[in-house]
């Protein structure tokens, strides 16, 4: 029988008891609680319970800031569930919930920025085949975002002195959550690696970088999500967003605890509102501030010495956003074509030189592709975190870049999120994702070696080329393609001269 629930599949926890399912052979617990908290303020335990609580449905995620955007489908099949506060809730798959097994555990902190997702929203965030094909206990989290998790009322009440990190110090109280309940499940508590993309590899850095995480993890792999200047809080203030948003609010200063009754929605808007009068685009910056919870952006700041002795993988992916318009359709056009489109978008001038540094650093690529590489979102900041990271001299770090071509709009190169489900085994369940007969093949090499990392601190597997670390003299970066390879140090020239010329913004994100 594949399907198992009762007594078989409870689990004593800390607080009690709890029952999951088994399906196929992994166990899953869906929308357990690991902390409660009150609004702006830091989490807390959650109290002990009488009976057995059923983990068989995902818990409340938390209100998105901008409730309005549904997401690409195609390329991200996505869930929407119902949203609450108390969102403080997570989810594990484990092929056993028999203590002393030992089993290495991945923690996924969700994308979306510091504003909005969740730990169900993709299905390639599902935990299922990760656990079942690498043997390793998968555990997806959920926390505050947005004004409930970011926002830093502390300059108006030293009350709330903690409210611009308080969704941090969630994801802090799930990491001492699955230290003290992780072996129930099958799970080494001192083989905990955290990952995350986009938003969730920032807050993979943010969180090594908080005193309060210390012990908590021993790896980490950060995907398209090196915070850069978008994602770090370096240099800025968001005091006047505030002091406007209150004044919209009809809120006085001194009387700031009033937020604490108004509903979730009505401060949101608010705060963008002050954001866009106070001359702001896009969105206003909300994320982890630099205090005495948080040691600041590390390429700024520095690393933590956790975070010095943690290894790490950053990787990114080729086109992060940047797509072409239906003006310029990559399966039609010719050389010339495409010679003359990057002179128009990129410069009449540098078009010679750009090209030439690009066929240089990419061979098997098209001409028009140039203009999707991706400059000033991920790439970029990854470069500039690994060399923080050797001058610091910091452990392991392992880079990689994910670039094949897909099927959508008759060939495009990888965007965002695309090398989600290679990585969590999950290309089944996103039909763009297709490769043809190549799909399986690199599905299994990358999850196959961020499992090897999961377990060993190093990414290589059996049969497998060898992916040397970064060092001072050369970057080493694995190429996840069709097929896989190391190159070193091969698109640094395209990336200093495409950044002289081509910039990528958040704004569109408004």
């Amino acid at each position: 029988m594949n399907f198992e629930h009762g007594r078989s599949t409870t689990v004593k926890i800390e607080n009690g008891l709890i029952r999951g399912f088994r399906y196929n052979d992994v166990f899953h617990f869906y929308g357990i609680d690991y902390a409660r908290a009150q609004r702006f303020m830091p989490p807390e335990d959650v109290p002990a319970w009488d009976g057995v609580k059923e983990a068989v449905n995902y818990g409340f995620i938390c209100p998105p800031f901008r409730p309005d955007r549904i997401g690409n489908n195609l390329k991200n099949p996505h869930r929407f569930w119902p949203q609450a506060e108390t969102c403080q809730n997570l989810n594990v798959w484990t092929k056993s919930i028999h203590g002393g097994e030992k089993k290495p555990v991945v923690v996924w902190f969700h994308g979306g920025g510091f504003f909005n997702g969740s730990a169900i929203e993709q299905e390639a965030y599902d935990g299922f085949n990760l656990c079942a094909s690498g043997d390793v206990v998968v555990v997806t989290v959920n926390h505050r975002l947005n004004i409930l998790g970011y926002l830093n009322l502390q300059p108006f009440s030293d009350k709330y002195e903690h409210s611009a990190n308080v969704g941090n110090l969630d994801l802090i109280a799930a990491l001492k959550w699955v230290n003290r309940n992780i072996e129930s499940f099958g799970g080494d508590k001192d083989q905990v690696t955290i990952f995350g993309q986009s938003g969730g590899g920032a807050k993979v850095i943010s969180v090594m970088n908080m005193p309060a995480s210390a012990g908590l993890y021993c790896r980490a792999m950060i995907m398209s999500g090196t915070m850069g200047r978008h994602l770090s809080d370096a240099g800025k203030d968001m005091t006047p967003n505030v002091r406007r948003m209150l004044k919209i609010l009809n809120i006085p200063e001194t009387e700031v605890n009033r937020l604490e009754d108004i509903s979730h929605r009505e401060i949101a808007d608010a705060y963008l509102k002050a954001h866009q009068e106070l001359g702001g685009k896009g969105l206003p910056y909300l994320g982890p501030i630099k205090n005495q919870d948080y040691l600041g952006d590390p390429v700024v700041y520095g690393f933590s010495k956790q975070a010095k002795q943690t290894p790490m993988i950053v990787g990114s992916v080729f086109s992060e956003f940047f797509t072409l318009p239906d003006s310029y359709p990559r399966w039609a056009m010719n050389d010339e074509d495409m010679v003359r489109a990057v002179g128009k978008e990129l410069g009449e001038d540098r078009k010679e030189d750009l090209i030439r540094l690009f066929q240089k650093a990419f061979p098997e690529k098209k001409i028009i592709d140039l203009l999707t590489y991706d400059c000033g979102a991920a790439r970029g900041a990854a470069k500039e975190f690994i060399q923080r990271r050797l001058e610091d001299d910091c452990a392991e770090t392992y880079n990689y870049f994910f670039t094949p071509v897909f099927g959508i709009n008759e060939g495009q190169t990888a965007l965002h999120s695309s090398d989600i489900p290679f990585i969590f085994h999950n290309t089944d369940k996103v039909p763009s994702s297709d490769l043809g007969t190549a799909t399986e093949v690199l599905e299994n090499e990358m999850a196959g070696r961020f499992i090897a990392f999961a377990k060993t601190g190093k990414p290589q597997i059996e049969n497998g080329i060898e992916w040397p670390a970064c060092t001072s003299e050369h970057e080493a970066t694995m190429i996840f393609d069709q097929t896989v390879k190391v190159k070193y140090d091969f698109d640094t020239e395209l990336q200093e001269e495409m950044s002289k010329i081509k910039t990528f913004s958040f704004e569109h994100l408004g």
